[in-house]
């Protein structure tokens, strides 16, 4: 599927391509997890969890970095076809190291209905994100079409899985406290972590000027911490009560979105690289308290069950983030640039100011007035981008508050205590 997706001639195939691509790594994900809840000891699930924590909050950051190193140097179809020898390696370390934890295989039904009328909803709900903000929403009777489609699947997947002898998602895990709420929480964080990581270097690029590379550096020290803190959280977590240790980690996530909000077209690569290493001192006490409660503690016989749902609601939420922030940023935009156009009209002090210094630096006025327009576009997307921030440290607020519905404790059966 990477190899399709550098071969793709247009938009549409890129679509579908990153679809296939995208079913592939839904495979992997869910995967991952419970080999290592069956592999490892009771005892250090929550020290392989935080290890594999680590790959959630680094491979973000190191995704733009290498994307803008290679799409600067060889083009944007390499950051595709590069998955091709990391694929083959990692087939053949799985095959040589996991070949003695085989495990008794057995035959059960599948719930063909059930898939079905999931996969239904899933993929129209996907559309939906995906091409939202290029057709103006539910303005288009297309994207209605689909919205209304995802929707009645979903319900109609929900009543299906009710009575189905083998489903397809165990509908008694949202019956566990510790495995809803710790998803539904992690799940809010991380929609601002992705929709800060896509947003971020596209103004970075589209309004500062920076190349790829240099945008993809500036936000690598995110990465730095969870590296140090998560495999020694999640270790620890067993015995300690989650919730104030969401809360504050909840706390530093917003003040470092505080930060972020501050953002002006003076700062400085150094402000915002730091802003990025405040948001990965804070990712892990958020994070691994949510990640160990909503995982550890399950009976076995849920846990490739929970993994599946867990990573479903959290790609679910990557991909709701940037879509619903990408317009929200465009319209906010618009508005600061309308408020902006107002205190620079003909007869504004500002504008003549503005117009003198420009012209004495460019000799025609139309390039003056087209240079001007062009900071004030810059203005308006800068002041639009700290709303976006703004609205992801209220959303943080909330998970602050919410952090207290967890369980205090929870036993190794997963019952809440």
């Amino acid at each position: 599927t990477s190899w399709l997706c550098a071969m793709a001639t247009s938009f549409n195939q890129l679509l579908l391509f990153r679809a296939l691509q995208g079913f592939s790594g839904g495979l992997l994900l869910p995967l991952s997890q419970s080999l290592l809840l069956r592999i490892y000891p009771v005892e250090k699930h929550g020290l392989a969890l935080g290890i594999w924590g680590v790959t959630s909050a680094v491979a973000p950051v190191l995704g733009p970095l290498l994307g803008g190193v290679i799409t600067d140097r060889l083009g944007w179809p390499w950051i595709f076809l590069i998955n091709i020898p990391v694929g083959l390696f990692s087939v053949y370390v799985s095959w040589a190291l996991l070949r003695r934890f085989e495990s008794e295989r057995v035959r059960e039904p599948v719930d063909f209905v059930g898939l079905a009328l999931l996969m239904v909803g899933v993929i129209c709900f996907q559309l939906v994100l995906d091409r939202g903000h290029e057709l103006d929403w539910l303005a288009s009777t297309g994207i209605r079409i689909m919205l209304v489609t995802s929707v009645l699947f979903f319900f109609l997947f929900l009543a299906w899985e009710r009575g189905a002898a083998h489903p397809v998602v165990d509908l008694t895990l949202f019956a566990h406290r510790n495995f809803l709420v710790g998803t539904l929480l992690l799940s809010a964080l991380y929609t601002t972590l992705v929709l800060a990581t896509v947003i971020y270097p596209v103004w970075m690029q589209t309004s500062m000027g920076y190349s790829a590379t240099w945008s993809g550096l500036v936000m690598s020290p995110m990465g730095i911490a969870p590296i140090l803190l998560m495999p020694l959280l999640g270790q620890r977590l067993r015995t300690w009560d989650p919730r104030p240790l969401v809360m504050l980690g909840s706390i530093f996530w917003g003040v470092a979105l505080y930060l972020q909000a501050q953002t002006s077209t003076e700062s400085t690569d150094t402000y915002m690289a730091a802003t990025r290493f405040a948001m990965g001192i804070a990712m892990p006490f958020a994070w691994m308290p949510l990640m160990v409660v909503s995982l550890v503690g399950l009976p076995p016989e849920m846990n490739a069950s929970a993994t599946g749902i867990f990573n479903f609601m959290r790609m679910l939420a990557s991909s709701l983030g940037p879509a619903v922030g990408v317009t929200l940023w465009d319209q906010r935009a618009i508005y600061h640039r309308s408020r902006l156009a107002e205190t620079l009209s003909a007869e504004s002090p500002q504008y003549q100011e503005a117009m003198d210094v420009l012209s004495q630096r460019l000799p025609e006025p139309a390039s003056a007035l087209a240079a001007l327009d062009g900071a004030v576009t810059v203005q308006a997307r800068t002041l639009a981008l700290d709303d976006i921030f703004y609205v992801c440290l209220a959303l943080t607020v909330l998970v602050a508050l919410a952090a207290w519905l967890l369980p205090a404790r929870h036993s190794e059966e997963g019952e809440a205590r």
